[in-house]
C-alpha cells in the first residue's frame, strides 16, 4: 500500500519493513496506473469526468511542482491570490478589469520578487512604481531606478511613495488615477487591455518605449493564470 505523508504530496515507504516480491509488483502495476490516469487528465485539460485519486492527484502535484516553470507558476499563481482581493476593489472605482490591474502590479513588481524597498531593508508595499513627487506627504523611499531618455537606458536615484501594506498601495494607486488629469483616459477602460496600456502611455507613466507591449504580456500571463 501506498502511505502518504503528513502533508500528502509524496509517496513514502517504511524502510524498516522489508518488500516482498508481491508487494514490489503492486506498487509498480499501481505507479504505472496512476501516471497513466495523470497523463490522460492533463491530456484532456483537467476536465475528465472523473477526477484524479488522491494518487493521481499527488503525483501530479509533485510533477508540477518539481520543474522551475511549475515553480514559476505557483510564485505567480500565489501573488495573483494575495492581491486580488485589492485588486477587485480597485476594480469596482476605476472601471478597469481586475487582471489588467493585476499585470500592472506584477509588472512593476516583479511579481513581488523586486520590491521597493526603504533605507532600513523594510518592503516600501509600492507595488506600482508611483514617483513620491506631486506634494505626496507620506513615507518615501530612495532606489535605484531606470529610466530612458533619448532612447537611451540610464540608472539614476529616484524617491517613491512609501506605504503600510498593499491594500495602502492598491488605494493610494486608485486613487491616484481618480484625481489625475494626465491618466483619466485610464479610467473605464475595462476589459481592454490595449486601451488601458496605451492611457498610461500617453499619460507618462513610465518612459521605457516597450511599456505598453511588456505590460500586454503580463496581462495574458495573468489572464492564463488568473483564480
Amino acid at each position: 500500500m501506498i502511505q502518504f505523508d503528513q502533508i500528502g504530496y509524496l509517496p513514502f515507504t517504511r524502510s524498516d519493513t522489508p518488500r516482498s516480491q508481491g508487494d514490489s509488483a503492486a506498487f509498480s502495476a499501481l505507479f504505472a496506473q496512476t501516471r497513466s490516469e495523470v497523463h490522460r487528465f492533463i491530456k484532456d485539460g483537467g476536465t475528465q469526468a472523473m477526477p484524479l485519486s488522491p494518487e493521481g492527484f499527488a503525483l501530479r502535484n509533485t510533477s508540477i511542482n518539481s520543474s522551475p516553470a511549475g515553480a514559476l507558476n505557483a510564485d505567480k499563481h500565489a501573488f495573483i491570490e494575495q492581491m486580488q482581493p485589492y485588486a477587485r476593489e480597485a476594480s469596482a472605482k476605476l472601471g478597469v478589469a481586475s487582471e489588467i490591474l493585476l499585470a500592472h502590479a506584477a509588472l512593476e513588481s516583479g511579481w513581488g520578487k523586486s520590491p521597493i524597498t526603504k533605507a532600513n531593508g523594510q518592503s516600501a508595499f509600492n507595488l506600482f512604481g508611483i514617483k513620491a513627487a506631486g506634494g505626496w506627504r507620506g513615507e518615501r523611499a530612495e532606489v535605484l531606478t531606470t529610466e530612458f531618455e533619448n532612447g537611451a537606458s540610464i540608472k539614476k536615484m529616484d524617491h517613491f511613495r512609501s506605504y503600510a501594506d498593499y491594500r495602502s498601495a492598491f488605494q493610494d494607486y486608485t486613487a491616484f488615477f481618480s484625481e489625475s488629469k494626465r491618466f483619466r483616459s485610464v479610467l473605464g477602460t475595462g476589459n481592454s487591455a490595449e486601451a488601458f496600456a496605451s492611457a498610461l502611455v500617453k499619460g507618462g507613466y513610465a518612459t521605457d518605449p516597450a511599456y505598453a507591449e511588456k505590460l500586454l504580456k503580463v496581462v495574458d500571463t495573468v489572464r492564463s493564470i488568473k483564480l
